[in-house]
């Protein structure tokens, strides 16, 4: 008599699911669940344009948010359509679900932030073949320019002229229309807003390392890979932008799902003697050892090593 299997996957989509109803339950008595939510992107998303620091055009995609109500019920509502997306795109992904446990994520959800746009519009540059798709894509990316222009870049450079300029075309559309609905100016006005970005302890890390990583914000482009240099912009954007908030983090978690990069996210809690109240500033250390990794893991593949092959061979030619 054959023992049963035990369905591994099955247990952590279980899993997976009862921990996010847990949560989405937890919220109707947290107070303090969906701060950012309700202080920011609802103000913002329902028309007053100095309540959030998005760009203007952020509140057609904000269109959920619109119907939330001021009331206890935002959160929970607002949870249920984050998860239903994160799930989505774990499965759509293959990837094991108990991702949403990374701090990333508990971030996310306790904060009631954003970012399941940044990761909709990751999936469909990086999955969809159709350009004016992975255009839309840039649209959902550019929510948050402090966190995805540089993987925006990765993403064009090198692109054929046929394909490029069907991809630039959803966000040339966006931005004009904004400038019609918005005005000329509203860059000048929602850059001057941003100057009252209050300090947050969720940004302390990349406060910390900016300064240092800036100088090398050109290691993704080291790599010709697409998908890589994506990633790595992301990852270096986490160090490089002193605006990154560590809750941002679970974009490239989801995108590179490791078991180490779930159990790395909480490793900034080790710190916590050192710093007791804002441990947290040592949440950089993630994005940093998986910049190493996928560095170390394929340096064979780079545009660098590459070249010097190439100028090898025609030396030995």
């Amino acid at each position: 008599m054959t023992q049963p299997t035990i369905n591994v996957r099955r247990i952590a989509w279980i899993s997976s699911v009862l921990i996010a109803g847990t949560l989405v339950i937890a919220s109707f008595f947290i107070s303090m669940f969906g701060e950012d939510l309700h202080k920011y992107y609802m103000p913002f998303a329902k028309g007053c344009d100095t309540c959030g620091f998005n760009p203007y055009y952020a509140r057609w995609f904000f269109v959920p948010l619109m119907i939330l109500p001021n009331n206890e019920w935002a959160m929970p509502l607002w949870s249920m359509m984050v998860f239903a997306g994160m799930f989505w795109l774990i499965y759509r992904l293959d990837i094991n679900p108990l991702v949403i446990i990374a701090f990333p994520m508990l971030g996310q959800y306790s904060l009631g932030q954003v970012d399941i746009f940044l990761c909709i519009g990751f999936y469909l540059m990086l999955k969809s073949k159709n350009p004016w798709v992975q255009g839309l894509g840039i649209c959902f990316l550019a929510i948050k320019p402090q966190v995805t222009a540089l993987v925006i870049v990765g993403f064009l450079i090198g692109q054929k002229w046929s394909q490029l300029w069907k991809i630039v075309i959803p966000p040339a559309m966006m931005l004009l229309l904004s400038f019609l609905v918005f005005g000329i100016d509203w860059p000048v006005r929602w850059l001057s807003n941003t100057q009252a970005l209050p300090p947050h302890v969720w940004r302390l890390a990349a406060g910390d390392t900016w300064r240092f990583a800036l100088p090398f914000i050109w290691i993704p482009f080291l790599f010709e890979d697409r998908e890589r240099r994506m990633l790595l912009s992301i990852l270096m954007m986490a160090l490089a932008s002193p605006v990154f908030g560590t809750y941002s983090y679970i974009v490239f978690i989801l995108f590179y799902p490791k078991w180490w990069t779930i159990v790395l996210s909480y490793v900034w809690v080790v710190f916590t003697p050192i710093e007791p109240d804002f441990a947290i500033r040592f949440a950089w250390i993630l994005p940093l050892v998986m910049i190493i990794h996928i560095c170390y893991t394929n340096w064979d593949e780079s545009w660098w090593m590459r070249r010097r092959a190439k100028l090898a061979n025609q030396t030995l030619a």
